[in-house]
């Protein structure tokens, strides 16, 4: 049916749907409760399509509804039509569309891998990734610079944010392989006394800061920070590399193979790197983000609350 010829007689979707309905069930009552309307308000529907049209669709018959010469015709015309719109509708759907993914530093892949899983499960979809420090996010994301973000917890500014939890791990020490300290297999918190901390600006997540350090504190452990400002590995690298009273606190998954360095836990009760997968929750890509099924049962996949 012309668009334009439909609107000149006021024809509205949801009247042609129903009028489908109800050429189907052959009986309003039918067509209302697969409808799951009331049947007053569909009768009276059709009613106004009748009027808009100009032409009676229907026989009202004892023991239900005929389609007229013009209902039949109404009805031909209709079903080509919602087939029309149904296979537009999915052709859309399959146009991949362009999102801009916020991604904080030292994201281990693991973790990209699984946010973009979340993202592009429901339907195709084109990512962009742009390096964006956790403090940012918040504000990116809500002005609709960012369409989804990947920061630290706890998240600096989350008002207004949807937010998952796409990673949650214990961190470890990162040492040199030559020091004394990477021939154990597992540390305790006494045994990192005296010992330097290679850190990262706070600016770039302060609340995750404050909450590893007051951890560290609850251990026992103050130590005194040596801050890396670069965001470059290999310098990250040098700098852990050139003294031996320097550790760094990092994830197994973001530790990656360096015949150079060496992982270890530490304990009890390490501090923890939780990802969060975030969209602003007005915007469409918070929706999509709320209505995201995962479909693989991995814990990591929960709303925070």
């Amino acid at each position: 049916m012309d668009p334009e010829s439909a609107g000149q007689v006021g024809l509205e979707l949801r009247q042609l749907r129903y009028f489908a309905a109800v050429a189907e069930a052959g009986t309003v009552t039918e067509a209302a409760r697969r409808l799951r309307i009331a049947q007053p308000s569909l009768s009276q529907q059709i009613a106004t399509l009748e009027r808009r049209v100009g032409a009676e669709l229907f026989r009202r018959l004892p023991r239900g509804m005929e389609l007229t010469e013009a209902g039949r015709l109404l009805l031909d015309g209709v079903n080509q039509a919602l087939d029309a719109l149904g296979s537009a509708v999915a052709a859309a759907r399959a146009v991949p569309v362009t999102a801009t993914l916020g991604v904080c530093r030292g994201v281990p892949p693991e973790a990209l891998e699984r946010a973009e899983h979340l993202l592009t499960a429901a339907r195709p979809l084109r990512i962009v990734h742009e390096q964006a420090d956790s403090a940012r996010q918040g504000e990116l994301l809500r002005a609709g610079a960012l369409s989804y973000g990947i920061l630290r917890a706890p998240a600096d500014d989350a008002a207004g944010l949807e937010l998952r939890v796409i990673g949650d791990e214990p961190l470890g020490v990162l040492l040199p392989r030559r020091h004394p300290l990477a021939a154990r297999p597992e540390l305790r918190w006494d045994d990192l006394a005296g010992l330097r901390l290679l850190w990262f600006p706070e600016r770039r997540a302060p609340a995750y800061a404050a909450a590893v350090l007051a951890r560290l504190a609850e251990h026992g452990w103050h130590p005194a920070t040596s801050t890396e400002d670069t965001g470059s590995h290999t310098l990250f690298r040098r700098a852990l590399l050139a003294r031996d009273d320097v550790v760094a606190l990092r994830t197994r998954s973001a530790s990656a193979a360096d015949a150079d360095l060496a992982w270890r836990p530490v304990g009890p009760r390490p501090p923890r790197e939780r990802l969060l997968l975030a969209a602003a929750a007005r915007s469409v890509w918070g929706r999509a983000l709320r209505d995201a099924e995962t479909g693989d049962g991995r814990p990591g996949f929960r709303a925070v609350r």
